[in-house]
């Protein structure tokens, strides 16, 4: 009977590799370097007693949040605690709530585009949008400062709205191209 385990293979395969990062990792929860250590190998020993080990995604993360609770453990065990230990605790809790560069990216071209389209309404309606939706005023003040009716400017903030959305979805050219069949039919 061989005295390794599947256990021992899982862990020496999908645990160990990642030994430096939960090493360093230890470092931040730990007053020095021996208390590191000390807290990786609780971490391991807790590891290799699991039942349920194969059901571990992603062991790497597993063991951070291992050592993470040891370090907690022993914390509310010591009388006095460094305030640095309490500091890199609560750094893995709150992640940035900052957009990261893609979303700042994106976010940008949409407002490129959405200006873009905004440009492309007939001047009624772009004016009545402008009003209602970035300066928030209601269509009765909207009616009142433009001297239309209520069911003018409803009409006006209806149609921009469909061809800013159209716009947006199909590009900016689309919402001109929509206000050209009825500047035909005006004509007629």
């Amino acid at each position: 009977m061989s005295w390794f385990r599947p256990i021992d293979a899982w862990f020496a395969s999908s645990v160990l590799p990642h030994e430096m990062e939960l090493l360093r990792q230890a470092r931040r929860w730990a007053a020095d370097e021996d208390e590191a250590r000390d807290l990786l190998h609780e971490a391991y020993a807790q590891l290799l007693q699991l039942s349920a080990w194969e059901g571990i995604g992603n062991p790497a993360a597993y063991a951070v949040r291992i050592i993470r609770n040891c370090a907690l453990q022993r914390m509310r065990r010591a009388r006095i605690v460094p305030m640095r230990q309490f500091a890199a605790l609560e750094e893995l809790d709150f992640p940035d709530p900052a957009p990261d560069s893609f979303a700042v990216a994106a976010g940008r071209e949409e407002l490129r585009r959405m200006m873009a389209a905004l440009g492309t309404l007939p001047p009624a309606c772009r004016r009545v949008l402008l009003l209602r939706k970035f300066e928030e005023m209601p269509p009765r003040a909207i009616a009142e400062k433009l001297g239309l009716s209520l069911s003018t400017v409803e009409k006006h903030l209806a149609r921009g709205i469909l061809l800013l959305s159209r716009a947006m979805r199909d590009g900016a050219n689309c919402a001109s191209e929509a206000a050209a069949p009825d500047r035909a039919l005006r004509k007629a």
